[in-house]
């Protein structure tokens, strides 16, 4: 049987990535065994390059919208500074419990502030031009909003990494139907003619695009 050249690739570029720590491999499986949805956090691959983004920019100041169990936020915390921080934002309750013990047992966890309840509300209270790094992996339909408040909460040079811009290959369908790729693809668009960021579309995993403000 033949084998997709797109998982040959992506065993190929995983294969060449450096690993991650055993404490997120940890984390990994526990989120498979409880939610069955371990698709939801990042892979190795992204997340190696969040981490070389992270130092190669100096970020200090990181913002995660969409915590999931934790992993990407761990990932996160582990390339920033020793006073680096990061905010992290996790509407369900069940989620937030899984991340915070694993922040608990990582040595990284100090540099994390989990925050409970909508996104938005807790990015609105931000101050404006604070912040070093947006990362966005949450709820598709507010994807644009996320975006805003990000260039709102960003200085001048902040970059924006945004995950699930393929959203399972279903935006380049003739006729998207489901409601998530159309919110998706409404936010490429949105982006692609913002003037205010510099932009590129990776095609890593489910796709990412990233972006630095003007």
């Amino acid at each position: 049987m033949d084998v997709d050249i797109t998982t040959i690739i992506e065993n190929y570029v995983d294969a060449h990535t450096d690993d991650v720590s055993l404490l997120l491999e940890e984390l990994m499986a526990e989120t498979e065994s409880i939610t069955g949805r371990s698709f939801w956090s990042i892979g190795k691959v992204e997340g190696k390059l969040l981490q070389l983004l992270i130092k190669m920019s100096g970020t200090k100041r990181a913002v995660e919208v969409g915590t999931f169990t934790g992993y990407s936020a761990l990932v996160i915390a582990e390339a920033l500074p020793e006073d680096g921080i990061l905010t992290t934002c996790e509407n369900s309750r069940q989620y937030a419990d899984i991340a915070r013990r694993y922040f608990d047992r990582s040595p990284y966890g100090r540099k994390i502030n989990l925050q409970l309840g909508p996104a938005l509300q807790t990015l609105k209270q931000i101050p404006a031009g604070r912040e070093d790094f947006v990362f966005i992996d949450a709820d598709k339909p507010s994807y644009g909003d996320y975006f805003d408040e990000a260039l709102r909460i960003l200085g001048p040079g902040g970059l924006i990494f945004v995950d699930n811009v393929f959203w399972r290959n279903k935006i380049f369908k003739n006729k998207i139907t489901n409601e998530n790729a159309r919110a998706i693809a409404g936010f490429n668009e949105k982006v692609r003619q913002e003037d205010r960021v510099e932009k590129v579309m990776l095609s890593i995993r489910d796709g990412v695009y990233l972006m630095r403000k003007k």
